[in-house]
């Protein structure tokens, strides 16, 4: 048993003596590759602050500025529909008739109600005009002055009594025409000819206002914290309300040509999900758009002052997170390029010489200005601290000035 231990010691320590020697090796390889290894041509960009603008997107619906029921308001039986189920119908158009024929006999009946009131004022005034001189001449007693003076006030009181009811029966002949208080689209029909309706019966129809429409959209919880700090920060300016713009992109990737602006912001959030509801108001003339419309909303107007962003190509991610490539002096006169590691923020849109828009990356924290961030090339860097050729932007970098370093053995990446 102690023979068996003594051999396997044996073993043990001539397998790591030539795992050293092979690591040694490798080593040698990679600082010799490196050495032989020409400058990469790189294309940097000197990172300077700017004034980005800010476009927040948000998934949104659309909806109709007013949506009402039309009701009856007088009991009766509908005698006509006059308007077409799903069209559009302007302001004051009458939409249903209800049988006016027992409203128009009721005005009548008013109508009479009131002329014999005024009979019986007007006999009355002439009675209590007649007594008062008997009176004064005491010819007749003080009382029955005093009942005449009253019986013409009560027929007084019988005339305007009369005057509301013809007029409760004039309103009522003209709720017999049930017409739309304001322009929009009209839904279908809810009740039909011959149709018993009142104002406890339900709706006769559904009209909503469509020009203009509101887009609804909700800011998530985060997104809101962390705009209102940047705003308190000075690192976001948002424009007023009334001053916004926002444009809406149609399911088939269209936009509508039509911009709108940001108006409501609520102050409490969902309490299932935790965002904030928000609403723009948008035109909507050729009536193009309807409500219940799902949408991409655009919020533009916000800028960034001084901000520091990089081409999104330019960033990187590793185990440590996301990180560029900075062109750095090195030694006898050399630039290589380090790697730095960045806390990005929100992404950015900005038209370039082509005609063609970039997506920049805005830098939170990691770089500073004046730094030489690689945007094109990083491909060619193996490794950190690698030499590179540094050109300004807008010039392709070409090819590495040598041969490319030969791939390692498959044998040797196992060693490592």
């Amino acid at each position: 048993m102690a023979i068996q231990r003594t051999r396997t010691s044996a073993v043990l320590a001539l397998l790591l003596a030539l795992g050293a020697v092979q690591l040694a090796g490798c080593g040698k390889n990679s600082q010799d590759n490196a050495a032989g290894m020409q400058a990469a041509q790189v294309t940097v960009v000197d990172l300077q602050p700017r004034s980005l603008p800010v476009r927040f997107e948000y998934v949104g619906r659309l909806e109709a500025s007013r949506e009402i029921e039309i009701r009856p308001r007088i009991t009766g039986l509908i005698e006509q529909r006059l308007f077409q189920e799903g069209g559009r119908v302007t302001a004051g158009q009458t939409l249903f008739r209800i049988d006016p024929a027992p409203f128009a006999a009721r005005k009548r009946a008013a109508e009479a109600a009131l002329a014999e009131a005024k009979a019986r004022f007007n006999q009355a005034e002439r009675e209590a005009r007649r007594l008062a001189p008997l009176a004064e001449a005491r010819a007749i007693s003080q009382r029955e002055l005093d009942d005449a003076n009253s019986n013409r006030d009560l027929t007084r009181a019988a005339v305007a009594a009369a005057e509301a009811e013809l007029a409760q029966a004039k309103l009522e002949l003209g709720y017999t025409d049930v017409a739309a208080p304001l322009a929009g689209r009209i839904g279908r029909a809810l009740e039909v000819e011959g149709a018993l309706v009142s104002p406890t019966t339900g709706a006769l129809a559904t009209l909503a206002q469509i020009d203009p429409l509101y887009v609804r959209f909700s800011i998530s919880g985060d997104e809101r914290l962390a705009m209102e700090r940047q705003i308190a920060e000075g690192r976001l300016v948002m424009p007023p309300p009334d001053q916004s713009h926002v444009e809406v992109q149609l399911a088939d990737g269209t936009i509508y040509p039509i911009t709108g602006h940001f108006d409501f912001n609520d102050y409490r959030s969902d309490p299932q999900t935790g965002a904030f509801g928000a609403r723009a108001t948008l035109p909507n003339p050729d009536a193009r758009l309807n409500p219940g419309q799902f949408v991409r909303v655009h919020v533009e107007g916000g800028v960034m002052p001084d901000a520091l962003a990089v081409p999104q190509r330019a960033v990187q991610e590793d185990a440590r997170g996301k990180f560029v490539y900075v062109a750095t002096p090195g030694d006898h006169g050399m630039t290589v390029a380090m790697p730095k590691h960045v806390e990005v923020g929100r992404w950015v849109e900005q038209a370039t010489a082509d005609g063609t828009t970039e997506r920049l990356w805005v830098i939170d924290s990691g770089l500073a200005a004046g730094d030489r961030v690689v945007t094109d090339g990083t491909a060619r860097i193996f490794f950190p601290g690698m030499p590179i050729q540094p050109q300004p932007a807008g010039t392709q970098p070409g090819a590495t000035a040598g041969s490319a370093p030969p791939a390692p053995a498959p044998d040797n990446a196992g060693d490592h």
